[in-house]
């Protein structure tokens, strides 16, 4: 004996099949456990916050798909690194950081503990609820790309999908150029010449300095004498000796006596 299903038409059939699946996805949704219809969802203001003193400020919106029992739901954020962000200096960039974008694997995550809250001042329980906390550098998060996986901590179960969150900032700076080990180069024949010369021309110049300089007299604790200054000698002498000039000799006042004795003579004989 066939089945009523078999005898009915085709296209009614069909009908009937997708009503039946329709009638089983619908139970399944109603009568599916508590924990996995409230796994909820997870939005962020932003995926790509900026960096401000050290600090990333992370702002959610979280569902929880259904009003929680208890106000407060303690959660674990974690924080998988995916990308570093690396500035570093090279040989072809040596003054000015290059960012280079480092793929990482099998990175420990870093996990923060938070209690989630659900209601308000007056305890009223929410399904939806905002909230925000900061994450800094000295807790080891650096600017770059992240895995976040939010998971309650009572049955394990994960808020939302997992989002991929970009840590926008400046890390500190590493140094990849090549070190050299630069000694003193070896001097060219040339050069050793040139430097002898210069250095004999240096030892020379304090000796000439010296020869040069005036003799000063020896500190005896005397004063010593100066020569009087040269004069021009003085017309029609006054019979003084004039410093400086030689002494009149003895002959001249003895020879101009005789010239004037044999003029007088003469005079006299011709009168």
């Amino acid at each position: 004996m066939k089945s009523a299903l078999a005898l009915q038409p085709q296209p009614r059939r069909a009908a009937i099949l997708r009503a039946l699946f329709a009638a089983l996805a619908l139970a399944f949704v109603l009568f599916a456990p508590t924990d996995a219809r409230a796994a909820g969802t997870v939005a962020l203001a932003t995926r790509e916050p900026e960096e401000v003193n050290g600090k990333w400020k992370l702002n959610f919106t979280i569902n929880y798909g259904a009003k929680p029992d208890i106000a407060y739901i303690p959660m674990i954020f974690s924080f998988t690194p995916t990308v570093l962000y690396e500035r570093s200096l090279t040989d072809q960039s040596p003054e000015r950081p290059l960012l280079t974008k480092l793929p990482l694997k099998n990175q420990p995550s870093i996990n923060e503990s938070m209690d989630v809250g659900f209601s308000d001042a007056s305890g009223k329980v929410f399904n939806i609820t905002k909230f925000d906390f900061v994450i800094r550098r000295d807790k080891g998060f650096e600017a770059g790309e992240y895995d976040l996986k939010i998971t309650r901590q009572t049955d394990g179960a994960q808020m939302g999908q997992t989002i991929k969150l970009i840590l926008k900032g400046d890390n500190p700076v590493v140094d990849r150029r090549a070190i050299v080990f630069a000694g003193e180069k070896k001097k060219k024949p040339t050069e050793e010449k040139k430097d002898d010369a210069s250095a004999e021309k240096k030892e020379g110049e304090p000796a000439a300095a010296a020869a040069e300089a005036p003799t000063e007299p020896a500190a005896t604790g005397e004063t010593p004498t100066e020569a009087p200054p040269a004069e021009a000698p003085k017309q029609g002498g006054c019979g003084c000796r004039v410093a400086g000039l030689p002494a009149p000799s003895s002959g001249a006042p003895l020879a101009a006596l005789l010239l004037g004795a044999a003029f007088a003579l003469r005079r006299r004989t011709s009168r």
